[in-house]
């Protein structure tokens, strides 16, 4: 290889740098715009997970109080059975 194919070499890699740079940006500007809709799909998601969480937990408050108040009524049946002799 001679000097000036060497030469030749080099000067068609430094030319071809910016549009290498020119493919890169690019294609970092395509995975930017991905990330921007995962990121909106996401808030998205998360906001519709919250609301389906307060009703989850609205749910469960309502079990809850059934639940204190089944313990409750059971108590009040006990009492009545001791107060009419069935126990």
């Amino acid at each position: 290889m001679t000097i000036e194919k060497l030469a030749q070499m080099s000067q068609r890699k430094f030319i071809s740098i910016p549009e290498e740079f020119g493919k890169v940006h690019q294609e970092f500007g395509k995975a930017h715009e991905d990330i921007r809709i995962l990121h909106r799909d996401m808030e998205v998601g998360f906001g519709s997970l919250g609301s389906g969480m307060k009703a989850v937990i609205g749910k469960v408050d309502d079990i809850q109080r059934d639940v204190i108040e089944i313990h409750d009524l059971r108590s009040r049946v006990e009492r009545v059975e001791k107060k009419v002799g069935l126990r």
